[in-house]
């Protein structure tokens, strides 16, 4: 029985548990979900101490506020502007940056705001989330209604297990570590795709207007797809085909012309026609727009797509290397507490 465990003194709008998904299951209709952002959620992994599949939680807009009942090492990632504020019950406060990993003391408060430079970070802790598993993942998918904890959105004073932080065992995992630089969370708004399977049933002039005109993220906006705002696609004759595979990237163009990328939550199988997929290797970057941002496309090729996934592994791995140990936080509570037993 778990005696470690993470509140939310609050969840913000759309926190999930997320790990590196369910794969394997759609034939049987379960969705895949799983992080939005895979890179990230494994540098926190990383940063932490866990191994890569290790759940944490995917965190949408911001507004988040936490505590944990035992010490833990914790580090916020997929943000290079954001920062973790820990306080104590003192109000006594300091200030941490994303992508590195610190400890923080069982009680202390660490709240993460407003995302400014994207839509999705993820709060790793050491150890990693303890919900149950269900084919062999603890990824949620709201939507479905299954999953992480109690199949939905983590809400105001929820209180989730943690797991054994196995990593205490070695000094070396127990270390702290940054990267400077992750180049991997800059923002981009240009997205490589893949047509089809279904860019035949679209005229010439549609596929030239998608591949040449700037849409914006619509506020309608999920981890189930985002919904883009721009130039009407048309269709040669109509939108509806005999119900077929989905992946995660999939761009759907229904009756109305407006496209529809289809992200971790998405159903296992639509009726309307694809005009093309997003690279997986694009897909973190992607989950970072916020409504109102842009989002372009360039065309390449399924060779060129496998070469490119390939290399945005091998950046993942290099950006590892460059884990350095981190300057020591000072620690003003704890300053404090010295002070207050010292006395005059």
């Amino acid at each position: 029985m778990t005696t470690s465990f993470i509140t939310f003194r609050r969840a913000g709008p759309y926190s999930t548990v997320q790990d590196m998904g369910r794969t394997g299951h759609q034939s049987v209709g379960v969705p895949e979900s799983g992080a939005l952002n895979r890179f990230a959620l494994k540098l926190g992994n990383r940063l932490v101490g866990n191994p890569d599949h290790a759940a944490g939680i995917e965190i949408c807009m911001g507004g988040v506020t936490v505590s944990i009942n035992t010490t833990r090492r914790v580090a916020l990632t997929g943000t290079v502007d954001s920062t973790l504020l820990i306080t104590d019950a003192y109000g006594h406060q300091m200030e941490i940056k994303a992508n590195r990993s610190v400890t923080v003391r069982a009680g202390l408060s660490i709240m993460i705001n407003a995302l400014s430079d994207t839509n999705t970070a993820y709060l790793a802790v050491s150890g990693g989330i303890g919900t149950p598993l269900l084919y062999q993942s603890r990824s949620t998918s709201p939507n479905a209604m299954i999953g992480g904890w109690q199949g939905r959105c983590i809400a105001d004073g929820d209180q989730l297990p943690l797991l054994d932080d196995q990593s205490a065992d070695t000094s070396e995992n127990m270390s702290e570590w940054m990267i400077e630089n992750p180049d991997m969370f800059a923002p981009k708004d240009m997205f490589r795709v893949v047509l089809g399977p279904q860019d035949n049933r679209f005229t010439e002039q549609a596929i030239t207007t998608f591949l040449s005109s700037e849409y914006t993220v619509s506020p309608l906006l999920n981890r189930m797809g985002m919904r883009l705002d721009g130039d009407l696609l048309t269709h040669i004759d109509n939108a509806d085909i005999a119900s077929d595979g989905i992946v995660t990237g999939s761009i759907q163009v229904p009756g109305d012309g407006m496209p529809i990328i289809l992200l971790a939550d998405h159903q296992t199988t639509g009726g309307y026609t694809k005009i093309a997929t997003v690279i997986q290797p694009d897909i973190p970057a992607l989950s970072s727009r916020k409504p109102g941002q842009a989002v372009r496309f360039t065309a390449v090729s399924v060779d060129e797509a496998e070469t490119l996934s390939r290399q945005a592994e091998d950046q993942f791995q290099a950006m590892l290397k460059q884990m350095v140990a981190p300057p020591p936080v000072i620690d003003i509570a704890s300053l404090y507490q010295l002070g207050d037993t010292t006395g005059d």
